[in-house]
């Protein structure tokens, strides 16, 4: 392929950067595009479909690993060659791009610059052997008090009683206080910090496959989140990715509680997701609260096809009609969880499924139902 055929999509967050680079690909005879952003960088490479994506992975918006795992993961990208062209030598983020599926990894330098010019006219993609993930599955609310930890905790429990041969394990990312573990009675030490603490990369994946703690009564394994603020506060943020990363390696599952926490922490998570789950009250400022946090997802690149709103009004009857929540959000209702009077505390307060506490109730079929359609749309998005 000649190579003024050749379209170079460059991401990275540095102008200066990105302005020197453009100027010597193009006069090498290359079509350049440029994106600030790895958001902006997925949709124009989705969008456009360039011959090779040149990215920094030093970005502001997402990890550069999420990034390849997505392009890798799109059948539009699956086969664009990407090269990484980083401002800093680490041996550490380059073993694990190249292990994800990036052709390169070059350290900024006039060799480097050399070197790639070199590759560009022959680079083919790299083939890997893809991991079998499991499906991630994101809970998220606008709001607090919509029920988002109960919903996701009942809603494992009923795929994992369902499907008993299905390895489910939920992770809660709930900060500063976790909040799954006391809905399911969990008492032991495990959690989100101490894994992030004590379990090294590369035994991440075999020590959640072999030790992660089972909830027997609800047919999952429990990544609890931090016992307290002071352990929140000392959680290794860099590592939550890795962590959820070596969860779906581990289980065919993985549901995630996030809470209200809409963060550049969570953002990540949320963007590579096969399903979000997004819980609204009927309440007008949850409704209105949902808008703008469906705004921005949008705004992120996320796909309408991704969001599974559940409209919950087992908190109490009044508030917004069905029809009148979907007017405001633009988004249709999945599932509306029906009115439950006190039960749903009386079941939580007992460290009870729902299904199983009140097995006959209209609710409990509902919920049954609602897992199992949210699981087959995060099936559907997986395939594409």
């Amino acid at each position: 392929m000649a190579q003024a055929q050749l379209t170079l999509l460059v991401i990275d967050p540095d102008a200066a950067s990105r302005n020197y680079l453009t100027a010597i690909l193009q006069q090498g005879g290359y079509n350049v595009q440029l994106s600030p952003s790895a958001r902006e960088g997925l949709i124009a490479a989705w969008k456009d479909t360039p011959n090779v994506v040149i990215f920094d992975p030093a970005l502001d918006d997402m990890s550069a690993l999420a990034l390849v795992t997505r392009l890798r993961g799109d059948r539009r990208t699956a086969s664009v060659p990407l090269v990484a062209l980083s401002s800093r030598e680490d041996q550490q983020e380059s073993s694990q791009l190249l292990s994800v599926g990036c052709n390169e990894y070059l350290v900024k330098s006039n060799q480097a610059i050399k070197k790639l010019l070199e590759l560009l006219p022959n680079l083919q993609v790299k083939p890997v052997a893809p991991k079998k993930l499991g499906a991630l599955i994101a809970f998220l609310s606008a709001k607090g008090g919509t029920g988002t930890s109960s919903l996701c905790a009942n809603m494992a429990m009923c795929l994992g009683s369902k499907r008993l041969e299905t390895r489910v394990a939920v992770a809660d990312l709930v900060l500063p206080i976790g909040s799954i573990a006391s809905i399911v009675g969990y008492k032991e030490n495990v959690n989100l910090a101490t894994a992030g603490r004590d379990i090294p990369d590369a035994s991440l994946a075999a020590h959640f496959r072999e030790k992660l703690p089972r909830v027997t009564s609800w047919y999952f394994n429990l990544l609890a989140g931090a016992l307290d603020p002071e352990a929140a506060n000392e959680l290794a943020f860099d590592r939550i990715e890795k962590l959820i990363a070596a969860l779906q390696e581990s289980f065919d599952y993985v549901f995630v509680d996030l809470g209200r926490s809409l963060s550049r922490l969570t953002l990540p998570i949320l963007l590579r997701a096969n399903e979000v789950v997004l819980i609204v009250s009927s309440d007008l400022a949850s409704v209105a609260l949902t808008q703008v946090v469906w705004e921005y997802l949008k705004n992120q690149g996320m796909d309408a096809q991704r969001i599974y709103p559940i409209l919950n009004r087992a908190v109490g009857l009044e508030g917004l009609t069905k029809a009148e929540a979907e007017q405001m959000l633009g988004l249709n209702i999945r599932t509306t969880i029906p009115y439950f009077g006190g039960n749903f505390t009386l079941a939580n307060n007992r460290h009870e499924p729902v299904v199983t506490k009140f097995a006959e109730d209209s609710f409990a079929l509902t919920l049954t139902q609602a897992t199992a359609a949210m699981i087959e749309a995060a099936q559907k998005t997986r395939m594409q």
